[in-house]
């Protein structure tokens, strides 16, 4: 990164100078990619694609031909605008290290598609607010439904930001996407999209099954311990790939007792963690080490011989008794090709037409096989050849080639076909990522040692590389995902069953809200640095009735004498709800319009300033009527309250969207104690207990003061209270 400095706009330059200077500085920088490994050797900046050279999915097609359309209708950006979307990608990718880039060159895409409609041509210094409304109305039109056009617009504005900041526009302008992040929905569409994100019981006991059959494919083998991994502990499918054959560990708990752990690679910024495996789990966990073994063995002892032998040609039988350097017939390259010999094609056409044409196709080589390819291909008898008769007959075509074939050269070829660029490892190079090489990992295994039943035995990867067998593709076709491919439940009898790795993860993290741990630990647990909310499916019935519960220290036995003094207005003493320790002082407690309030006034004032909803120490008492009715009437007036927070930010009037977000929290809050005290669950005089949001007077005045940190200071939210972004269509199914 240090040898990569940004693009910094000339002050004497227009803006069309300052877009040629841009995209002449991205020439300069796209080799420097190279030695940071962000992109592979031999990229070239006149490729029409660098997916196949260290850029995921970039290939810079027009708008509506993706990447994998059919060459003869694929059409590809005009050149002033490819050229512009070529250096963007380097900045994004290469300066600023990027992961992935097809989000970045969506937004070219639509941005080119727009600019030609409104201007009528490619120069991108034209670039407007008009045309970036446009871009959106487009994305709005191919993308309906959810977030997938917002989301998309926001990667325009990035673009927009930065070529404002590097002065390529040509009338300076500021724009923010038009398109707004939809609700999440209608309570029954969330609870719906819940569940389709959630594996099926049948697919789980289909697993389960299979897991503990025995199981002799090697195919199978390996995706019921992925699965068995990925449900031990919540992790992507991605992750599989950085687990190494080593990867258990113990460590001693609070008790003295041994927790089994996991050594783990978190993807998405996480980074290098130990995972403690699932209690209960431990047993599946050994079994998928002894299940996996057997079969990947010797994949890592192959993987370790071409790391330490680079300039030789992996060893099998069919290798020619030959030096590194000596030539080779057609016939003892095919044979140490492992190209077997079909009539009517001799081993010079098997060669030239498995070999040679199959890899001068490629427009991503390496610069070594580049060389071997072009030597081969210059000293190629491109002719019919010269007819070789014995005994009157046609025997053979001779031809004269000068390319001299050789075990090093064939060497170059087979790890070019076979290896990932980013081989020793098992990943590409990320920042500050220690990567686990193959040799090492527990899901190696040499290509094409996997049967796969949808594919011809000639079409089958010849055995020179090596993969992780758990990978995405794999995973997916044998879960289901796939109808080309015959699926795990599929070849065992149970039927069309599908489900998606990710599910795994959601499952995990459900049940770990529904156990009760913190938002923050199941974070940690999962690998994750945001989005946390987003995996957690636990009902909205479980969450309403988890906003209040009845307090641990209540003392039931005195439940209908409390009623009783609660409905004569008598004076109920402290030590007459809780259980008081030594310490702690009996008194008369205080009656609010919503309940009872332990509240010391003797000692301080109300720190909430009478916002009982927020406060921890109300207390309702199921069967008091009047304060039922009461709460009642409060839920009608917050009612009205977010109803007209809602216009006021419809209006985009300030500060409307948290009076609308504090309007929605109280609601909700009011309508589950209502719920919760109409419960028939709960008897007469049960004392719910409410849960306080961690604000009072004090910590107001010195968060507003700068003392401290607003957010470090909220309480931790309960699994109980939705994200606020769900609040919106569950208030909609309150009744008032």
């Amino acid at each position: 990164m240090s040898s990569i400095i940004d693009f910094k706009p000339l002050n004497h330059l227009k803006a069309a100078g300052q877009l040629d200077a841009f995209i002449a500085w991205a020439q300069r920088t796209l080799p420097k990619g190279v030695l940071n490994q962000r992109v592979h050797a031999g990229i070239r900046w006149e490729m029409d694609s660098w997916h196949h050279s260290g850029v995921s999915s970039c290939a810079f097609t027009a708008y509506g031909s993706p990447r994998n359309t059919n060459s003869k209708y694929k059409k590809y950006m005009q050149p002033p605008f490819m050229e512009f979307t070529k250096a963007l990608i380097v900045h994004y990718r290469i300066f600023r290290g990027k992961k992935s880039a097809k989000d970045i060159l969506y937004g070219a895409r639509i941005l080119e598609f727009a600019l030609f409609e409104v201007t009528g041509t490619s120069d991108v210094t034209r670039v407007s607010a008009v045309v970036c409304n446009r871009a959106c109305e487009h994305l709005k039109a191919e993308y309906p439904d959810g977030n997938s056009a917002y989301n998309r617009s926001k990667f325009l504005e990035q673009i927009v930001m930065l070529m404002r900041d590097k002065r390529l526009l040509a009338k300076p302008f500021r724009w923010n996407s038009p398109l707004r992040n939809k609700n999440s929905g209608t309570l029954k569409e969330q609870q719906e999209s819940s569940e389709k994100k959630l594996p099926s019981r049948e697919s789980i006991r289909a697993l389960g099954e299979l897991f503990n059959n025995d199981l002799t494919s090697p195919l199978d083998i390996i995706t019921v311990t992925a699965c068995a991994l990925l449900l031990s502990q919540p992790s992507r499918i991605g992750e599989l790939a950085d687990v190494e054959r080593d990867c258990v560990l113990f460590k001693k708990d609070a008790e003295g007792g041994h927790r089994m752990f996991l050594r783990w690679y978190a993807e998405k910024g996480f980074g290098a963690t130990t995972k403690p495996v699932v209690t209960g789990m431990e047993s599946s966990v050994e079994r998928v080490i002894n299940l996996l073994t057997p079969i990947t063995d010797e994949a890592r002892t192959y993987a370790a011989w071409l790391e330490d032998h680079p300039d030789e040609f992996p060893p099998h039988d069919g290798v020619p008794l030959k030096g590194p350097d000596d030539p080779l017939s057609y016939d003892e390259a095919c044979a140490a090709l492992k190209s077997k010999l079909h009539a009517p094609l001799s081993a010079r056409k098997n060669f030239e037409v498995k070999w040679l044409d199959s890899l001068a196709k490629r427009t991503a080589l390496s610069p070594e096989a580049q060389a071997v390819v072009d030597e081969i291909l210059q000293g190629w008898d491109s002719g019919s050849g010269q007819r070789v008769y014995v005994n009157g007959r046609l025997n053979h075509f001779r031809f004269n080639d000068r390319a001299i074939i050789t075990l090093r050269k064939l060497n170059i070829l087979v790890r070019e076909k076979y290896l990932p660029r980013h081989f020793p490892y098992t990943t590409p190079a990320e920042d500050g990522k220690k990567r686990v090489k193959y040799r090492d990992a527990l899901f190696t295994v040499r290509t094409g040692s996997l049967p796969n039943e949808t594919k011809k035995t000639i079409a089958m990867q010849r055995d020179f590389g090596v993969e992780i067998s758990a990978s995405y593709t794999r995973m997916t076709a044998q879960l289901g995902g796939a109808s080309q491919s015959q699926s795990i439940f599929q070849r065992h009898g149970y039927g069309d069953l599908k489900v998606n790795t990710h599910a795994f993860r959601h499952e995990l993290n459900t049940e770990m809200h529904r156990a009760g741990l913190s938002q923050l630990l199941i974070d940690a647990f999962s690998g994750r640095t945001t989005q946390g909310s987003t995996y957690n499916h636990v009902t909205i019935e479980e969450r309403t009735q988890a906003v209040a519960a009845v307090h641990p220290k209540t003392k039931q036995s005195n439940a209908e004498k409390c009623l009783e003094k609660i409905r004569t207005n008598k004076p109920l003493k402290l030590s007459e709800l809780i259980d008081l320790s030594e310490a702690d002082q009996d008194r008369v407690i205080h009656k609010t319009h919503l309940g009872i309030c332990i509240h010391q006034f003797e000692s301080e004032p109300c720190p909430k300033m009478g916002a009982c909803l927020t406060c921890g120490n109300l207390g309702c008492v199921k069967g008091d009527d009047v304060k039922l009715a009461n709460l009642k009437e409060e839920r009608v007036y917050l009612k009205q309250r977010y109803e007209k927070a809602v216009t006021a930010e419809a209006g985009e009037v300030f500060g409307a969207s948290e009076w609308r977000k504090k309007a929605g929290v109280d609601l909700l809050k009011c309508d589950a104690l209502i719920k919760l005290l109409e419960s028939p669950e709960l008897k007469s005089g049960d004392i719910v207990w409410n849960f306080d949001n961690g604000w009072n007077l004090t910590k107001n005045a010195a968060a507003m003061a700068g003392l401290i940190d607003a957010k470090k200071n909220e309480a931790p939210r309960q699994a109980a209270l939705p994200s606020l972004d769900e609040l919106s269509a569950m208030l909609d199914k309150i009744e008032v």
